[in-house]
C-alpha cells in the first residue's frame, strides 16, 4: 500500500508525516520536538535515529541540509524502519495467545487484528504514532494473555502493565482507554497503585524530550478540554451532549467486524456468567480478560466521539483479534470439538473473505489517488504563482507545513533553494499557525503576486475554506479556468488548466 501512494507529500500523505520528518530533525539538533498535540514523542525520537544512522559521523547541520535537500527519501526509510517493531510485536501476541489457549487458530485470530481494519494498514505504513500504537495494543493484548495464566499477578506484572500504557499514551493519548485491559486480570493493590504509577512514570520518561514544549501541549489540550467542538474548536464546554449519540453510533456502525465481534463477545460474556452462576461451568480468567478488552473498546468510542476521525479509533481496532482469540477460547467449552471447530472454520473463512478485496480495494484506491493527484504537473504553468493551499499535493507545501509544526525552523533555509514561485495558503487556523498566504518566511498578499508574475493557478482541496479568504482580498475575482484533480480542485488566472496563456 506503501509504494502505491507514493510520494509521501501527497495531499492524503502529508499530514501527519512531514510534522514527524521535520520535528524529528529537530531532535538531531538537540532540540526538543513542537508538534507534541499527540504527544508522539517516541515517533519522534524513532524517526530522528532513523535519520542520524542514515548518516554516521555527519554533523546536526549536515544532516539538516541533506534530510531538507531530499526528504522524501528520508521520510521512506524512516516510516520503513517502524515495520520490525510491528512484525515483532504480532509474533510476541501469538506466542503469547498460543501459550495461553494452546491453539494456533486463536494466534492467527489474535494476529489478524491488523488487517481486520484497513485503516490500520492505510496509517500504520507510516512515520507516525499509528505503527508503536499497533505496537503497544499488541504487547499489552499479549501481556492480557500471559496474565490469564498466572493466578496472582504481581508487582512485575502491574509494572509491565504500566510500562506499556505509558509507552502507548506517549504515542497517543487515545490510547489510554485501553488501560481498562487489566481491569479484572489485577488484584486490587497491583491495579490501584502499581499499575497506574508505573504508567505515569513511564509516560514521563518517553515524552521527556519533549518536556521542554510542555506549555504548547499544556495550551492545545487546554483549549480541546474546554471546548466542546474538535481540536479545541466550537463553544466553551467539553462536548455537545446533543452531537454525541450520533457519533457514537456512526462511528460502530462504520466498523462492521469490530462491531459484530464486540457484540459476539458481549453475548458470550452474559451466557459465560449465567452458566458460572448455575455451577455449570469452571472459573476461567479468559472471561476477566474478555471483559477488560470489551470495556476498552467501548470507552476508546466514547473517548473519541468528540472528533470522531475514523483512525482514532486504531487502539480499539487493534483488540479486535485478542478479542476474536478470547471469543474461541471462551466458546470452547459450550459446543462439541467438532461444532467448535466448524464454528472458528467458518469465521475464519468469511474475515478471510472479507479482508483479502478490502486489501486489494485499498490499495487499488492508494493507486489511484496518486494517479489523480500527479496527474498535472505545476510544471506546465510556468512562471505563474504557484499557489498550495489547504490542503494540496506539493513538496513544497507539505515541507513548509511540516516546518510551521517545527515553529518556522527550516524555513529560512528552505527559501535558499526551493522553487521561487511557490507560495503557501493556510485559509485556516492550525493548531501552531495561522491564516495567511506566506512563501516560507515572509507573508504575501494575491494581488502582489499576480503583479509579479502576471499569472496565477491555485491548487488545494477545501475549496469551501478557500473562497472566504479570496473574497477578502479580491471580491469581484473572476477564475479563467478549473479543473479538479483527484480531491483536489486547480483554479487559474491569466491562465488555463493546459498551460496556455489567456490573452
Amino acid at each position: 500500500m506503501l509504494w502505491v501512494s507514493l510520494p509521501l507529500w501527497q495531499v492524503f500523505n502529508l499530514d501527519p508525516d512531514y510534522y514527524y520528518l521535520l520535528n524529528g530533525l529537530r531532535l538531531v539538533e538537540g532540540l526538543p520536538p513542537t508538534d507534541i498535540s499527540h504527544p508522539g514523542t517516541p515517533a519522534q525520537v524513532i524517526v530522528a535515529a532513523i535519520l542520524r544512522l542514515m548518516h554516521p559521523g555527519d554533523t546536526a547541520a549536515a544532516i539538516v541540509d541533506q534530510v531538507l535537500r531530499d526528504p522524501e527519501r528520508h521520510l521512506l526509510w524512516a516510516s520503513v524502519a517502524f515495520y520490525p517493531l510491528v512484525g515483532l510485536a504480532l509474533v510476541g501476541l501469538g506466542s503469547a495467545v498460543l501459550a495461553a489457549t494452546g491453539s494456533r487458530t486463536a494466534a492467527l485470530l489474535a494476529q489478524s487484528a491488523p488487517f481486520l481494519s484497513m485503516l490500520i494498514p492505510k496509517f500504520g505504513l507510516h512515520a507516525k504514532p499509528e505503527p508503536l500504537i499497533i505496537v503497544a495494543a499488541a504487547a499489552l493484548a499479549a501481556l492480557g494473555f500471559v496474565a490469564v495464566r498466572t493466578e496472582r499477578p504481581g508487582d512485575r506484572m502491574a509494572g509491565l502493565f504500566g510500562l506499556i500504557m505509558g509507552f502507548g499514551i506517549a504515542c497517543k493519548l487515545q490510547f489510554a482507554a485501553l488501560g481498562l485491559v487489566p481491569l479484572f486480570l489485577l488484584p486490587a493493590r497491583q491495579l490501584f497503585v502499581v499499575y497506574p504509577l508505573a504508567a505515569i512514570a513511564a509516560f514521563f520518561l518517553f515524552v521527556s524530550p519533549a518536556l521542554p514544549s510542555y506549555e504548547i501541549f499544556l495550551d492545545f489540550w487546554g483549549r480541546v478540554l474546554t471546548h466542546a467542538g474538535p481540536y479545541g474548536s466550537g463553544q466553551a464546554g467539553f462536548v455537545d451532549p446533543g452531537k454525541l449519540p450520533r457519533a457514537v453510533f456512526k462511528l460502530f456502525a462504520s466498523k462492521l467486524i469490530f462491531t459484530g465481534t464486540l457484540l459476539a463477545m458481549l453475548v458470550l460474556l452474559v451466557g459465560y456468567f449465567r452458566l458460572r452462576r448455575r455451577g455449570l461451568l469452571p472459573r476461567n480468567r479468559m472471561a476477566r480478560l474478555a471483559a477488560g478488552l470489551v470495556l476498552a473498546q467501548v470507552a476508546t468510542v466514547l473517548m473519541i466521539a468528540k472528533q470522531p476521525a475514523a483512525h482514532y479509533l486504531i487502539p480499539a481496532l487493534m483488540l479486535t483479534g485478542p478479542t476474536l482469540a478470547a471469543a474461541w477460547s471462551l466458546s470452547s467449552p459450550l459446543m462439541t470439538p467438532a461444532a467448535h471447530h466448524r464454528l472458528w472454520l467458518i469465521v475464519s473463512a468469511v474475515l478471510v473473505s472479507a479482508t483479502i478485496p478490502a486489501v486489494w480495494r485499498q490499495t487499488r484506491e492508494l493507486a489511484t489517488w496518486t494517479a489523480e493527484a500527479q496527474s498535472v504537473d505545476m510544471a506546465r504553468f510556468g512562471a505563474c504563482a504557484k499557489v498550495f493551499f489547504d490542503s494540496s499535493s506539493s513538496a513544497g507545501y507539505a515541507l513548509h507545513r511540516g516546518d510551521m509544526n517545527a515553529q518556522g525552523r527550516y524555513s529560512p533555509r528552505l527559501a535558499e533553494f526551493m522553487p521561487a514561485d511557490e507560495y503557501f495558503w493556510y485559509t485556516n487556523d492550525h493548531t501552531y499557525w495561522s491564516r495567511g498566504l506566506m512563501q516560507w518566511t515572509k507573508a504575501h498578499t494575491l494581488p502582489e503576486l499576480l503583479t509579479r508574475h502576471g499569472c496565477a493557478v491555485l491548487r488545494g482541496s477545501q475549496t469551501w475554506t478557500m473562497r472566504p479568504e479570496l473574497a477578502k482580498v479580491m471580491p469581484n475575482l473572476t477564475f479563467d479556468d478549473s479543473c479538479r484533480v483527484g480531491e483536489e480542485d486547480i483554479f487559474t488566472i491569466g491562465v488555463r488548466c493546459d498551460g496556455s496563456r489567456v490573452r
